[in-house]
């Protein structure tokens, strides 16, 4: 197998959604080395990404890993992958860019250095809204190795890295194909070459700003927008399924890996995140790594009609609209207890003079790639925020799951109910047809829900819409929220113990005279309650 050949199956990730264990940066190298280190040794997984986008993460981390691979017999490149992922220029600055481009420029120097022919071949781009900043990435990984050629004799070769973008928002998802065509056209005119494109699909952004629904039927259509622009380029597209173990943040676990291929067929590799790894344990993560192979090769990528795609886009915005509703009543709430979190990663805070934060839902940028112009006109007028202060999405999901509201249900049950007013019964179908995880994600998601503990944090208003939404989902699909099983009681135990506590806690804020005792206990408690479900956040 040549190396533009391998495609792995499985990638590493750096995310801090485990409930079981703080990593601190030191210890990444270690462990990336060690989750890919073959079976039964290592985990057996193929691809790391060294995440350099919002984190503390050492300028020498990436060689540090690629050499201490080599040294274990696996060669960068050809046996298993050494993804970077570099700061968005725009979102941080062009500064750390270059820093963590130049880490890769010499990884490859020192790899060389030892012999061998392995590579850092990649580095994916977040947040990518337009091929202009995948372009403009382009012409500084010229730059640096220019650079390197001439202080190191590197070879001056302009292509040796190619970039993956990073889709994390459903606008941007629904555009990904034109997008990517945007940039093989504008590489082409920079003189730059393509020799495949795999390109990442986020879960969790796309379904913490827009809702469940929006967020997976998003990255259905870009699946199909995107092989059928390879198809029709004669390029490799290769999708990443970026995605965490509970079902908001794309349901990525053993349980469910065969549903997960099938329900977005086309998918290359999907990402293995901390809570995978740790929260549901090494064995559970070996099988993944053997699964996925058997689960993701030789499936056909979805593919949609225009009148199926349009069709969808009016669902994604039919969702959207409570979701948002919600959404805006709720931060105010979910922001203060997201800051209780752990944070399980050495992440630049969000709040911090080199942080930042996300940015908030853009109604008229979605409501613009909607064709129904009615869907497409009330989508527009969605309420939203002024200010873009949320928080990540993993803290986001923990902070909900923590009040007993799995926020896979918001705007979910009043979607459906709009769906069957306006399409009648066979709407409500032919949804269920073209995302028939659903009701798995959502009875997952059930097990968790504690509609009186969410009253303890919740404003009136926002717990009858939110009333509303498991009503409207058991009523049509049959889901029940609470416990299933005698894990769920305990679990449900400790739910309905901390909430005092936790009141307390997010009512001091800063200013809280509780005892440190008690702040520890409230977070033990939470990744107590993490590790029973399988992931922090």
């Amino acid at each position: 197998m040549s190396e533009a050949d391998f495609i792995p199956a499985t990638m590493m990730t750096q995310h801090p959604d485990s409930a079981s264990r703080y990593v601190p940066v030191r210890d990444e190298a270690v462990e990336a080395i060690d989750a890919l280190t073959p079976q039964p040794i290592g985990l057996g997984l193929e691809e790391v990404m060294v995440d350099y986008e919002g984190k503390l993460t050492p300028y020498h981390q990436t060689a540090e890993i690629a050499l201490g691979l080599l040294e274990r017999g696996q060669v960068p490149g050809r046996d298993i992958l050494v993804t970077p992922r570099v700061p968005s220029a725009t979102k941080e600055t062009a500064f750390h860019q270059l820093m963590a481009l130049m880490s890769v420029i010499e990884s490859n120097y020192q790899l060389a250095a030892a012999g061998s022919d392995g590579a850092i071949r990649e580095v994916i781009v977040p947040m990518v809204e337009t091929a202009a900043e995948l372009v403009d990435v382009r012409r500084r990984i010229q730059d640096v190795i220019e650079l390197g050629h001439k202080e190191f004799g590197i070879p001056s070769d302009p292509d040796a890295v190619q970039v993956i973008p990073l889709i994390e928002e459903v606008p941007e998802l629904l555009g990904a194909g034109r997008m990517l065509g945007q940039y093989l056209e504008r590489a082409a005119a920079a003189g730059y070459k393509v020799s495949r494109l795999r390109i990442m699909l986020g879960r969790s952004d796309s379904a913490m700003i827009y809702g469940l629904v929006p967020s997976a039927l998003a990255v259905k259509i870009a699946i199909s927008d995107c092989c059928a622009l390879g198809r029709e380029k004669e390029i490799d597209v290769m999708p990443i399924y970026g995605g965490g173990v509970l079902p908001f943040r794309g349901h990525v676990s053993l349980e469910n890996l065969g549903r997960l291929a099938e329900e977005y067929a086309g998918i290359r590799t999907v990402t293995v995140q901390s809570g995978l790894r740790y929260d549901c344990g090494g064995a559970a993560t070996r099988q993944v790594a053997i699964q996925a192979h058997e689960c993701l090769r030789g499936k056909s990528p979805l593919a949609y009609s225009a009148g199926e795609r349009d069709e969808i886009a009016a669902l994604i915005g039919l969702f959207t609209i409570p979701y948002l509703e919600s959404f805006t009543e709720l931060l105010p709430v979910v922001v203060p207890i997201s800051d209780v979190i752990p944070r399980q990663r050495d992440r630049l805070a969000r709040k911090s003079a080199v942080g930042y934060a996300r940015a908030a839902a853009e109604p008229a940028k979605l409501a613009a790639e909607i064709a129904n112009a009615s869907v497409a006109a009330r989508v527009a007028a969605a309420p939203t925020l002024e200010a873009a202060s949320l928080p990540r999405a993993i803290s986001f999901t923990g902070a909900l799951y923590a009040i007993g509201l799995p926020p896979e249900f918001i705007g979910t049950g009043r979607g459906l109910a709009t769906v069957a007013r306006e399409l009648g019964d066979d709407g409500v179908g032919r949804l269920l047809s073209i995302y028939p995880g659903l009701k798995v994600d959502l009875a997952q998601a059930a097990r968790f829900a504690n509609m009186a503990t969410a009253a303890m944090h919740l404003p009136g208003k926002l717990m009858s819409q939110l009333s509303e939404d498991f009503r409207e989902v058991s009523a049509r699909l049959g889901i029940e929220a609470g416990p299933a099983s005698a894990e769920d009681q305990r679990y449900h135990v400790l739910l309905e113990t901390v909430q005092p506590l936790l009141r307390q806690l997010v009512a001091g804020g800063d200013e809280w005279a509780g005892e440190v005792a008690d702040r520890d206990l409230v977070t033990e408690w939470i990744c107590r309650l993490g590790r029973l479900r399988g992931s922090l956040g």
